[in-house]
């Protein structure tokens, strides 16, 4: 009886070990130490190369790992940055955006403050419509 329940307790001691290590690995979408983050560039490899490179990519490429390759069907280039603390996903979000557009794009705070008693009432009808689109 004691052997069965050890055994018990040891099979769910492993499954919550299993638990947690699934929970650690999908918990996040900022990527871990020493992995690879990637965002596809409407923008040809060669752009990218050493002389052509812009200042951004110049910087970033001096304290991380870069590669540039070119992206699966021909839909542009690959831009994958390794960073062994994982901080650099801004960054490469910002460049993507410098190389497609031409200026990085920022969302400010919006300027709504709290709804009068006639918004918060309305509020339903409001996301109604959107839901239909207004005729």
């Amino acid at each position: 009886m004691v052997a069965k329940r050890s055994i018990a307790v040891a099979a769910l001691a492993a499954a919550g070990v299993v638990a947690v290590r699934r929970a650690r690995a999908h918990s996040g979408l900022r990527p871990g130490p020493a992995e690879w983050f990637a965002v596809t560039v409407a923008c040809d490899p060669a752009e990218l190369s050493a002389a052509n490179r812009p200042d951004a990519l110049a910087e970033l490429a001096e304290h991380h790992e870069v590669r540039i390759t070119p992206a699966p069907g021909g839909r542009g280039t690959e831009l994958a940055v390794r960073s062994a603390d994982g901080s650099v996903r801004e960054r490469v979000r910002a460049i993507k955006q410098l190389l497609e557009t031409g200026e990085v794009l920022r969302v400010e705070g919006q300027p709504e403050g709290h709804r009068t008693v006639l918004g918060r009432a309305a509020l339903p009808v409001t996301r109604q419509l959107m839901r239909r689109g207004v005729r």
